[in-house]
């Protein structure tokens, strides 16, 4: 069958869609949006083959297209707005994270879901990189014993400039939500523990042009088997960086540690009797969307579900709560 899927926005990760096309000659982008004024939608009016069709209105375009998929990737405001109208609509769901900005945009999401059985996955790719696939699986064959202590992080440069949107935070929203959810969905998973308090500091100390975006935050939480994790997040990697991003992560468990370093791409175990500096990476051939189509053809889960996606949104808003409010959250 042939899958219709309508973009609003083209910002963020939407080549995570537009990378598997080749591979998934079932899905067709129909129509676009900008998900406010001045978007640039060239990134999909641009896709090989036909053109999709374009409309200034995003609300109007869902009304009038009702496709299979609507992928939500704009200015982060948008993401959850967009999203409760294609739920509402019956369309199913890929979105750009921030997955919403509020707990109430959370619970209204988690509703409409819900009621009309959709399926919903959030832009969470790290999950399937070599080092956390692999880590995954260790950890649940007891390879370190019982994950006690976390730490995580999440680098990237600044680069020529931001968009003008990140100097406001109604637009922009969090580093938390924006940044920071990937440590947190990462850590969360490869260690199999939830959150269960959070405290933390955030901060626009280098950037003031864009003083709505935090650009150095610390998050500190405690895990459901009375463990602790901590967060550091910032936009402060030099210009000469060999990447534009440094991702990290150390689980120490009861028997062993396990750490993914040199910006995600090596994964490093130590026990009692072994110190592998290098371990085997596995691949896998999945990824979002590929599972997004399974989900829709075969009825197969999405490694990352609609409630893990509400569940580490929620945790991201409140770390930013904390922030603000100077107080530990319960979650």
């Amino acid at each position: 069958m042939t899958i219709r899927v309508a973009f609003v926005g083209a910002s963020g990760h939407a080549h995570l869609v537009l990378d598997d096309l080749p591979r998934l000659p079932q899905v067709q982008i129909v129509a676009c949006a900008p998900s406010f004024p001045e978007e640039d939608m060239s990134r999909i009016l641009n896709v090989p083959g036909k053109a999709p069709a374009f409309y200034a209105d995003w609300q109007h375009m869902l009304s009038v297209i009702q496709p299979d998929i609507v992928v939500a990737c704009g200015r982060n405001d948008t993401h959850a707005p967009v999203a409760i109208k294609a739920a509402q609509l019956g369309c199913h769901i890929f979105a750009e994270k921030p997955a919403a900005h509020t707990i109430e945009e959370v619970n209204t999401l988690r509703r409409l879901v819900r009621e009309h059985q959709l399926i919903y996955t959030l832009m969470l790719p790290i999950r399937y990189e070599p080092p956390y696939w692999t880590a995954h699986r260790l950890v649940r064959e007891g390879a370190i014993g019982e994950p006690l202590q976390i730490t995580a992080q999440k680098s990237y440069r600044w680069g020529a400039q931001r968009p003008t949107w990140y100097a406001d935070r109604s637009t922009y929203g969090s580093t938390m939500t924006w940044v920071g959810i990937h440590a947190f969905d990462y850590a969360r998973w490869v260690s199999g523990l939830d959150y269960t308090e959070v405290f933390a500091y955030h901060a626009n100390l280098a950037h003031p042009e864009r003083p709505g975006c935090q650009d150095v935050a610390t998050v500190m939480a405690s895990l459901s088997n009375g463990g602790s994790a901590v967060f550091n997040l910032d936009y402060l990697r030099p210009a000469a960086a060999p990447t534009h991003g440094d991702d990290r992560l150390r689980i120490a468990g009861s028997e062993g540690v396990l750490e993914v370093c040199d910006t995600g791409t090596r994964l490093q175990v130590t026990t009692a009797s072994e110190h592998i500096p290098s371990w085997p990476l596995e691949h896998t051939e999945r990824s979002l969307m590929t599972d997004l189509v399974r989900a829709l053809e075969d009825g197969a889960q999405p490694l990352v579900s609609a409630e893990e996606a509400f569940a580490i949104t929620e945790f991201a808003i409140r770390a930013a709560q904390a922030a603000d409010e100077h107080r530990v959250i319960p979650l």
